[in-house]
């Protein structure tokens, strides 16, 4: 027993260290500085959408259209310790459906899909095919004209005039980026804050009023959260 109690308690402190860590953003000063509050079980929940700017400093252009980013913030009530998980959260895009949070990894995943080639990268072949003239003179026939054609074909590797620059961030980067914000997971017992990745429906209605909904403990909390 005195070895399993010493093992207990530092798995106790590095799930209390992952969710006070380094990632997320630092939560208001209440439930009720976000736009949009609900109490819930043992919690009170606060969301804000965040604004596309804001969005666009964390994912490429390429992506950051293709994502409704949401602030979430969790505060536990009554000293309990809260159990947080981002799949406890779902976004309603009014009648277009409900989308779960995307991991970073699957956002950065989602971009690589998106990014063009890299210039020096694959195999690049020109061809040419002309025709030249050459005038000349035979002191014993005259004047003549002769024509050649020719052709040439070339491979090479270098980047070609069209390809595209390279991108701003890499895979990893953007991933790195993404879980820095992301809302952290893990049992708290005081205020959390962060991000969380909602793919946009590939359908979607313009104007669709949008739901932020929180699974727990059997009980559904509903954030109506203002269009973007």
């Amino acid at each position: 027993m005195r070895l399993i109690r010493p093992v207990c308690l530092g798995a106790s402190f590095l799930i209390m260290f992952a969710v006070a860590g380094d990632t997320g953003v630092h939560p208001r000063a209440g439930s009720t500085d976000y736009p949009v509050s609900r109490p819930a079980k043992n919690a009170a929940i606060g969301a804000a959408l965040v604004p596309a700017d804001q969005v666009k400093k964390i994912l490429p252009a390429e992506t950051s259209k293709d994502y409704v980013v949401v602030e979430v913030a969790v505060y536990p009530q009554n000293g309990a310790a809260v159990d947080v998980v981002a799949l406890d959260f779902a976004l309603k895009f009014g009648p277009d459906g409900v989308r779960y949070p995307s991991t970073p990894q699957e956002v950065a995943s989602a971009w690589t899909e998106k990014q063009p080639s890299l210039p020096g990268h694959g195999i690049h072949g020109t061809a040419e095919a002309g025709v030249t003239y050459n005038d000349g003179g035979d002191p014993a026939t005259g004047r003549v004209h002769e024509r050649s054609t020719y052709e040439s074909v070339s491979v090479t590797n270098n980047p070609s005039p069209g390809n595209p620059p390279p991108p701003r961030y890499d895979p990893s980067g953007v991933e790195a980026r993404a879980r820095e914000k992301a809302l952290p997971e893990g049992q708290a017992r005081h205020a959390v804050a962060g991000y969380l990745y909602f793919p946009v429906p590939a359908k979607r209605h313009r104007g669709a009023n949008l739901e932020l909904k929180y699974f727990k403990d059997g009980a559904t909390v509903v954030l109506p959260l203002p269009a973007r």
